[in-house]
């Protein structure tokens, strides 16, 4: 068995307190880090949700509502899709084309 001085012990032992502390330190923002992730996913389905929600009226179902968020080219915001406008991180654009729309806009 190995026999550590009390002057290696001093030494040691603070040491193997930091390890600890990094260890732990490190997890958490793992935690952090995959929590955060999931609550981006989270936010973004409930997005995508709500404008399912706003054009299946006009859309005729949630399935053609559905099949418009992800194949429909919209002209007035670059003839790209709405999937791939959230996607890009415009929101607001989206919402306020689907809102001019329900309020009987031209597409």
């Amino acid at each position: 068995m190995l026999s550590l001085s009390p002057d290696g012990l001093a030494i040691l032992l603070p040491l193997s307190i930091l390890l600890a502390a990094l260890l732990m330190f490190g997890s958490g923002l793992v935690w952090a880090r995959y929590r955060d992730q999931q609550n981006k996913r989270q936010d973004r389905e409930t997005l995508v949700q709500d404008i399912l929600i706003q054009v299946e009226p006009w859309a005729g179902s949630r399935a053609a509502a559905w099949a418009w968020y992800q194949t429909y080219p919209i002209a007035a915001l670059g003839g790209l899709t709405a999937e791939q406008l959230i996607a890009r991180g415009k929101v607001d654009e989206v919402t306020a084309y689907i809102a001019h729309i329900r309020q009987d806009g031209y597409a």
